[in-house]
This record gives C-alpha cells, sequence and structure tokens, in this order.
C-alpha cells in the first residue's frame, strides 16, 4: 500500500472550535497536515485520507496536533467564510 503526505496552510479569521481540542482555537495560520493511502484492488488509483491533523503555524514553543477530519476542515472552513480549495 502506497502512502503520501501533503500540508497547507490555512489562516483562521476567527477563532474556532475543534472536536478534538479543548475550547476555543484562536484565529491564525494554522497547518493543515494530511497522509493518505492507496485503496488497494481497483481498476483506478484512488486515495483515501488515513490521518489529517491541525497544528499552530510559527512559535518557538511545543506544537500540539490534534485530529480532523475533511469534513470538520470543510465545517470549519466554511464557517470562517472561506471559499473551498
Amino acid at each position: 500500500m502506497d502512502t503520501r503526505e501533503s500540508s497547507e496552510i490555512v489562516e483562521f479569521r476567527h477563532p474556532f472550535i475543534l472536536r478534538a481540542g479543548n475550547g476555543p482555537q484562536p484565529a491564525g495560520r494554522y497547518i493543515v497536515h494530511l497522509e493518505e493511502e492507496t485503496l488497494d484492488g481497483l481498476s483506478f488509483q484512488a486515495w483515501r485520507c488515513k490521518t489529517m491533523t491541525i497544528s499552530r503555524e510559527g512559535g518557538g514553543g511545543v506544537r500540539q496536533a490534534l485530529p480532523l477530519t475533511p469534513t470538520e476542515l470543510a465545517a470549519l472552513r466554511a464557517a470562517d467564510g472561506q471559499a473551498a480549495s
């Protein structure tokens, strides 16, 4: 099974709440890290989300990565008034 990883920076203009977080997360820039794996047994190549995490960008301290789902990220972006990407 093959895997691939990607990251993107997402900027939230408003505080938001993650299901896995402990209270509101401040507005700002976050790194969303996605790890995907191939779906075997198909006649075409397809990928599924294995893990997705979000962490605050910058700062010299300890960074906590919290689990996230693609659906949750889409809902957070919509609530923040961001266009889907």
